[in-house]
């Protein structure tokens, strides 16, 4: 099965509401526009944090590189003007923030937790085998729509 290539430019995208922040970036749902696909992007402002490019590029090549179930995986990434645009799978459960809040205002049973780091743990493993280091560790739910 041929892998598909997703546009780089800001011209193929549409972006919505943000859905989140990281260290040192803000993320956008969006539309692929010529795939009419809903897609998250992170997006960096090389001017907002006095931002080391080497390191950048280098964390933007692994995340289109990275094969396991457990780390998000990028399409790809493109520059517009100062920013760094990752275009990434939407991931439309939403964070375990956001199931908490919604579900379990008394928390998540001891054997969910175990089960959610369990599964951050060996993406982390994963990460950490291939020599990279993951500077913001996010839990996101996953939906196969």
């Amino acid at each position: 099965m041929e892998k598909k290539k997703y546009p780089i430019g800001p011209e193929f995208y549409t972006l919505h509401e943000e859905i989140g922040q990281g260290v040192s970036a803000t993320v956008h749902r969006a539309v692929c526009l010529p795939f009419d696909e809903v897609v998250a992007i992170k997006i960096l402002d090389f001017e907002r944090d006095n931002s080391d490019l080497n390191n950048i590029s280098r964390e933007a090549q692994t995340m289109i590189l990275v094969e396991h179930p457990n780390v998000l995986k990028s399409h790809c990434s493109f520059v517009s003007d100062h920013n760094l645009w990752v275009v990434m799978p939407y991931t439309a459960g939403g964070s375990c923030l956001n199931i908490l809040k919604a579900a379990y205002p008394d928390g998540f049973e001891e054997a969910v937790i175990a089960t959610i780091l369990r599964e951050v743990l060996k993406g982390l493993e994963y990460l950490h085998h291939h020599g990279h280091i993951h500077r913001d560790v996010k839990v996101s739910t996953w939906s196969s729509s």
